[in-house]
């Protein structure tokens, strides 16, 4: 029962990541808790304002890479239609599971591809 316990408090942790102007927080609310990192454009940072901080990753033409521009660095996902697969280009790979599910609150508004690429270097890596 305890193994249940923390699958369940792990995956709650995960859904109180919010998103407002740039910034990726771990708060409940939008707006609020400590700042993770930032996305500007195309580009994931650990920085708490936009454009700040280390470059984690970056996304192009639906697919996310782990270099420091746009466009550099090892392919380690793409998105396609709602899809999310673990190939290097654009509907290649296997499914790991659709957009929605690495959507963090506040953030719907975004790139199908950088919503999943903030979630994948700021939350828990799954590429």
């Amino acid at each position: 029962m305890t193994g249940d316990l923390n699958i369940q408090a792990d995956h709650m942790g995960e859904n109180m990541a919010n998103y407002k102007d740039g910034v990726i927080r771990d708060g409940s609310s939008i707006g609020s808790g400590t700042a993770l990192g930032n996305l500007k454009n195309g580009i994931i940072r650990n920085g708490s304002s936009p454009g700040s901080g280390t470059a984690l990753g970056n996304v192009k033409d639906g697919v996310i890479r782990n270099g420091s521009s746009v466009g550099s660095g090892t392919a380690i996902g793409n998105i396609k239609d709602g899809v999310v697969r673990n190939g290097s280009s654009k509907g290649s790979g296997s499914i790991v599971g659709k957009v929605t599910d690495f959507t963090i609150k506040g953030i719907e508004r975004e790139r199908d591809d950088e919503i999943v690429a903030v979630y994948h270097f700021l939350i828990k890596k799954f590429l």
